[in-house]
């Protein structure tokens, strides 16, 4: 019997399962205390417990111990660690992922960046890890301009991805404290602070080469993946194939992409990274030696698993229905496939994260629709962890029909207890320039406004945030799991004459709760045919968190009672949420002015930036360097 270690968590180390369950393997999951409420730990044969994800000679140990013939690392954590893809092998069990020799050439992207350059791949200019700390801050300005490396400039991980240590900085002069937070984040999230700068380009298009390699110099590729729609260098939503890549195009990069799993020797599943500027030329970015989070959009226009595909190799053969990987042909999608992320943070807030518990959660189901999730109804989003929730796929036979199934499958994805981004993912969707294919990895950025503007027209908007919907809805929840008529009795008694529940006598609105699980039907004035359907439950910090139309609200109770507020009104500065104090700025007795950095915040492996709300003087520190916070806590009061 074969049996499989999962060395990760969440929707990937799901997905994995369900293709290890599909060859009849044995399945052990890696996890850690503090993730003891996963749902992966409840679907696997065993769970073997370790300190942390990044316990390398932990998580070997208890591969080794439970008699593992394979291990999968799944994506982030370790999945690109060469250090330990040799420690699992030594270990007699076979790593479903690149050697180790590739992740040193490839996996970091100042070691890939040189070997591209052998391949006579196109790169773009940069100041490497060992030429920072061979000049000294000082002097960075000055190699930058003599490379000619002009502003703006990005500071970037050499190991590991998704946005993480990761700046850009305007100036020279800001250099250091950027490589400084940059490193530590990169520490955080991989275990390795290794940064270096390179040349911004501004607005490119981010493009990405699916390939996997046979191990002998041989291998494919699989088309690309359009991945410009991006926050702060994280990837929002992807496509494939990209509108904007033509025959000869996907050629080309097909062909730079193979050139490096040529020198390499490459194994298994990688993708190759491009950035694409406005004439048409591709630099290449860097490769990420492992699965990545977009894999699905592959499948579903090439008709392939790639999971499938790794573990072929890993047992020793290449997949039997795949090309001959000693032959370069260039592939041809089949339709249009889209993902998107489904993640806890609020981007009204500045895309600030928002861990918490899943009270009402409902996937989208149809054909063509796929979701990989890593939770469940009555789960939580672990503030210990990154953000991400689930992933939305869909496939359309071309773009028109691929974004409409998006769109509507957006808003039938139903998440209350946290906040998530479904509401900018749905207005993403909707917007007639994305449809269009007209992006680049700052679109998001210069449409911030209109992509996280409310979806319902302001009169509804308006109506949903008023005291006669909080009070009839409030008073609707508490009736749940009692007969229907009683329901409707209790909104009878109710003191607001315009009220009518589930009846046919005419009014302002209609509430009608359709059953136990929060689900509502809301009839007004501005609905001129069918009633809108909604979701509601009450928040365990008070309010209401409702959705409804594709727009999620969190609404404050009736008769004025609202959850607790930042506090900034009586001068308390509170922690935007759960996270660990890294470092601390001020004192008591302090003067500050509006948005001086006070304090730093790290919250699902993301460094965060807490400011003064307003001027004032220091009256009290109120945590410690390396304390943990459980939530919006208070961390200083001012003046």
């Amino acid at each position: 019997m074969t049996r499989l270690v999962i060395a990760n968590r969440g929707e990937i180390a799901r997905r994995i399962l369900r293709a290890a369950r599909e060859r009849g393997y044995d399945v052990a999951v890696v996890s850690t205390p503090e993730d003891g409420d996963a749902q992966v730990r409840l679907e696997a044969d065993a769970v073997l417990e370790v300190s942390s994800f990044l316990a390398s000679d932990e998580i070997v140990a208890v591969s080794q111990g439970w008699g593992a013939n394979l291990l999968h690392p799944g994506y982030g954590f370790l999945s690109e660690n060469a250090a330990f893809a040799a420690a699992v092998e030594a270990a007699g069990i076979a790593f479903v992922g690149p050697t180790s020799a590739n992740m040193q050439a490839m996996g970091g992207k100042e070691s890939a960046k040189a070997f591209a350059r052998q391949c006579g791949v196109p790169t773009l200019e940069a100041l490497l890890s060992h030429e920072l700390a061979h000049s000294g801050p000082e002097a960075w300005g000055l190699e930058l301009e003599a490379r000619g490396i002009v502003a703006p400039f990005l500071v970037k991980a050499s190991g590991g991805g998704g946005g993480r240590g990761m700046r850009v900085v305007g100036r020279a002069q800001d250099l250091p404290d950027a490589v400084r937070r940059a490193s530590e984040e990169a520490l955080a999230s991989f275990g390795d602070g290794t940064v270096f700068i390179e040349r911004y380009l501004v607005a490119p298009r981010h493009i990405e080469i699916q390939v996997f390699g046979d191990g002998q110099g041989g291998g494919i590729f699989l088309g690309e993946r359009e991945c410009s729609l991006q926050r702060r260098h994280q990837k929002v939503l992807e496509e494939a194939p990209s509108s904007v890549v033509n025959a000869s195009l996907r050629e080309a990069m097909g062909r730079a992409a193979l050139a490096l799993v040529r020198a390499t020797r490459y194994r298994g599943a990688g993708t190759v990274e491009f950035l694409l500027d406005d004439a048409g030329r591709f630099f290449f970015l860097e490769m990420n030696t492992r699965l990545q989070v977009e894999h699905p959009v592959t499948e579903l226009v090439f008709g392939v698993d790639l999971v499938q595909g790794q573990f072929d190799l890993a047992e020793g053969h290449w997949p039997g229905s795949w090309p001959d990987p000693s032959v370069f042909a260039v592939p041809q999608p089949r339709g249009v496939a889209l993902e998107a992320r489904i993640l806890a943070e609020d981007p009204r807030q500045g895309f600030l994260p928002t861990p918490g518990p899943l009270t009402i959660y409902r996937e989208p189901k149809g054909p063509h629709i796929r979701v990989d999730s890593g939770v469940a109804e009555g789960g939580r989003v672990n503030d210990r962890f990154d953000s991400m929730i689930a992933k939305l796929i869909v496939w359309g036979e071309d773009r028109t029909q691929a974004w409409t199934r998006l769109a509507e499958a957006l808003e039938g994805f139903v998440i209350l207890g946290c906040t998530t981004n479904l509401p900018f993912l749905l207005a993403l969707a909707r917007h007639p320039e994305v449809r269009a294919g007209r992006m680049s990895t700052d679109w998001i950025g210069t449409h911030l406004t209109a992509l996280t503007a409310p979806l319902l027209p302001p009169e509804l908007d308006a109506f949903l945030r008023s005291e006669p919907f909080r009070s009839a809805l409030s008073n609707a929840l508490r009736g749940l799991g009692k007969p229907r008529h009683e329901v409707a009795a209790r909104f009878a008694a109710l003191a607001h004459p315009e009220l009518r529940v589930g009846g046919a006598s005419p009014g302002p609105f209609r509430l009608a709760i359709t059953d136990s699980s929060g689900a509502f039907s809301l009839q007004h004035p501005t609905l001129a045919s069918s009633p809108l359907q909604g979701f509601a439950c009450r928040l365990s910090e008070g309010g209401l968190h409702v959705a409804i139309g594709g727009e999620i609200y969190r609404l404050a109770l009736p008769q004025g009672i609202s959850p607790e507020g930042d506090g900034t009104s009586d001068g308390t500065v509170r922690a935007p949420m759960a996270g660990k104090v890294l470092e601390i700025l001020i004192r008591e007795g302090d003067s500050v002015e509006t948005a001086q950095l006070l304090f730093i915040l790290e919250s699902m492996k993301m460094q965060m930036e807490i400011r003064a709300p307003r001027p004032g003087k220091v009256l009290a520190v109120h945590v410690t360097v390396n304390q943990i916070l459980g939530g919006p806590e208070a961390m200083a009061s001012l003046s």
